[in-house]
């Protein structure tokens, strides 16, 4: 009898260590601090509390890391921003963020080599990966440096430092996180050359899957990218610890401790570029990628960017409407900004006489007014300008961003110039600057300009202070989308709400429950006690109920007294205890003396042929038929 309950015991044991669900994680280089949110949420047990037992597998030679994620080889991979030339070519792969908001791939020079600029690179020795994918970015910064790849020797890549110590080689392709690292300990100076710098500024280690993944296993992918970005703040708020960790553990290129620490130093600065948080992506930053990527030949068609995008990734925002009153007002502005984009571009065709008229023009707006030649390099601007600068016309008349402005504003207005010379048509965008000690909010139009008879392009730009605009902007959203008495979303939250979880369903089968819940008797809180009473009722009523739901639940005020939650990714079992653990903590609230406060609830999962229309409809019968059968329950079905 013994040995069977001990049979029994081992086997229960045995059962419940294979309940996680196991999953493969292909990286795209050897261990190092480059994946240290994977190793720490592995031994953190961040995985395990959401039920993950994680295989992560350094990359072996002749891996395609597309092909192990289609191949169902790997769940995850790490990749870099050709990912999108990958989706354009029909690849399924969907990108769940972001690690590193800025690519630590440059160009290495020691510092005695002389060469100070990357239009000295003429006729040098470089040393670039063969792949076209993963050198586009250093090969763009040639490019746009006037170098063409006849114009400088392309050597083998050897991946040793030595050769560049060595002087075998000019310049070579390294990571910001790695070689220059070894130089310094070394004592040996350096200088970098970062397409960042030059307006290249992509993406690096992108975590992703395929789309058929997400939809077969859509919380398993929820909750592996939440495990994976808790795993990374962790190794970036405790360096020195997950250094230890990789190098006790995960040091299979036998790194020094030190250079593990440096490491994670840099990668930090760069998963938090640009005050992003890691994972974060940005539309817009990968149209300019896949821009670059044409200019290289590498594509020859766009994509559907958001379609690239995981739906659960922090960049989804939700959109908004404009009143009448708002899109006219809106609508006024624009027409002036077009008015006055046609005056200029009418009077600059015009002979002497007629631009020293513009010249008046321009120099009595309040815009900033400035145009640059083919190389970006300013040919002139107005009085506001000059004031934004800080700089005479003359001063500035030659010069380009990254000589007038601090690196980070330089590197956007340069991101901006390439989009309308490749667009060739007009651009709007905007940028939060310092102006005269305040940050104001800029936008600007800005079109290509044809400025000497051999038809080079340059830039014509205007920009405006929205700030004020912004800011009512901001007032109306909000004001939109939130209950002004209980400081929640609105029915109009809802209503969009509501469509985007249908289309999670409907792509992903992301299972919801919706509960609606109406306040008993509450028409007789109000006459009996009044308005402000009943008031402080929903109030009150609403922050507890807050307290009993996760922040991944949306919590409603669609009506008087008539509330709703939906409970993302849950079951309809678990969503009935929160359902009753709310609706006992709001009957045992004491909010007006000697009388109880109650509520009805109504509650369901969503269904296969289910819509908006249909579920809402089916709480609210649930609902009253909770009042109907005495208050203070909550049906289901």
């Amino acid at each position: 009898m013994k040995k069977i309950l001990l049979i029994l015991i081992s086997i229960s044991i045995l059962l419940s260590a294979n309940t996680n669900k196991k999953i493969t994680l292909q990286l795209n280089w050897l261990n190092q601090f480059q994946f240290a949110g994977y190793y720490i949420a592995k031994e953190k047990g961040f995985y395990n509390e959401v039920g993950i037992d994680i295989d992560i597998k350094e990359i072996t030679s002749n891996i395609n890391l597309v092909e192990m994620i289609e191949t169902k080889k790997a769940d995850f991979a790490v990749g870099s921003s050709s990912l999108l030339i990958d989706k354009i070519n029909g690849s399924d792969v969907i990108a769940l963020g972001s690690i590193f908001q800025e690519s630590p791939l440059m160009l290495l020079l020691r510092k005695d080599s002389n060469i100070n600029s990357v239009k000295e690179l003429k006729n040098k020795k470089i040393m670039i990966t063969d792949n076209a994918v993963n050198s586009a970015s250093i090969l763009a910064m040639l490019s746009a440096n006037g170098l063409r790849e006849t114009d400088f020797i392309r050597q083998k890549h050897s991946f040793n430092i030595e050769d560049l110590i060595n002087g075998n080689t000019d310049a070579m392709a390294s990571y910001m996180s790695n070689e220059p690292i070894l130089l310094k300990d070394r004592n040996i100076e350096y200088k970098i050359f970062h397409p960042k710098d030059f307006g290249f500024d992509f993406y690096n280690d992108i975590l992703f899957t395929s789309s058929e993944f997400i939809k077969n296993n859509p919380k398993l992918t929820k909750d592996f990218y939440d495990a994976t970005i808790k795993g990374w703040k962790y190794a970036f708020e405790n360096i020195g610890e997950t250094a230890e960790i990789i190098f006790n553990k995960y040091n299979t290129q036998n790194k020094l401790l030190i250079h593990l620490i440096k490491e994670g130093e840099i990668l930090k600065k760069m998963a938090y570029a640009n005050d992003e948080d890691i994972g974060h992506i940005d539309e817009g930053k990968l149209e300019n990628t896949v821009n670059i990527f044409k200019l290289a030949g590498l594509v020859n068609s766009d994509m559907d960017i958001n379609a690239f995008i995981y739906d659960e990734n922090p960049h989804k925002t939700m959109t908004f409407e404009l009143t009448h009153q708002e899109e006219k007002l809106i609508f006024l502005i624009m027409a002036f900004l077009f008015f006055a984009f046609l005056l200029i571009i009418y009077f600059l065709t015009k002979n002497h006489q007629i631009k020293g008229l513009l010249r008046t023009v321009i120099n009595t707006t309040d815009d900033l007014i400035f145009f640059k030649d083919c190389k970006l390099r300013y040919l002139g601007c107005n009085r506001n300008f000059e004031r934004f600068i800080g700089k005479k016309e003359s001063e500035i008349i030659g010069k380009n961003d990254f000589e007038l402005f601090e690196k980070e504003y330089a590197q956007h207005f340069r991101e901006n110039d390439l989009s309308v010379i490749k667009a060739k048509r007009i651009l709007i965008n905007e940028e939060w600057v310092i102006f005269e000690d305040k940050k104001i909010l800029l936008q600007t139009k800005m079109i290509p300009l044809q400025y000497k008879k051999n038809d080079k392009q340059g830039v014509l730009g205007i920009s405006r202070d929205i700030t004020e605009l912004h800011e009512i902007h901001e007032k109306l959203k909000e004001q939109a989308y939130h209950d002004e008495l209980t400081n929640i979303f609105n029915r109009k939250a809802f209503n969009e709400r509501i469509k985007e979880k249908f289309d999670l369903y409907q792509r992903y089968n992301s299972i919801f429950c919706i509960a609606m819940y109406d306040i008993d008797n509450f028409k007789n809180i109000n006459d009996t006690y009044g308005h402000d009473i009943g008031d402080k009722v929903l109030r009150e009523m609403t922050e507890e109920i807050k307290l009993n739901i996760r922040k991944t639940d949306l919590l409603f005020r669609i009506g008087g007294e008539e509330f709703i939650i939906i409970f993302s990714k849950t079951l309809i079992d678990e969503a009935f205890e929160v359902a009753e653990k709310i609706r006992t903590s709001v009957s045992n609230m004491n909010i007006i003396d000697n009388e109880r406060i109650t509520i009805s609830i109504g509650l369901s999962q969503v269904k296969e042929d289910d819509d908006a229309d249909s579920i809402y409809e089916r709480i609210d019968k649930l609902m009253y038929e909770s009042k109907h059968n005495g208050k203070n329950q909550t049906s289901k079905d």
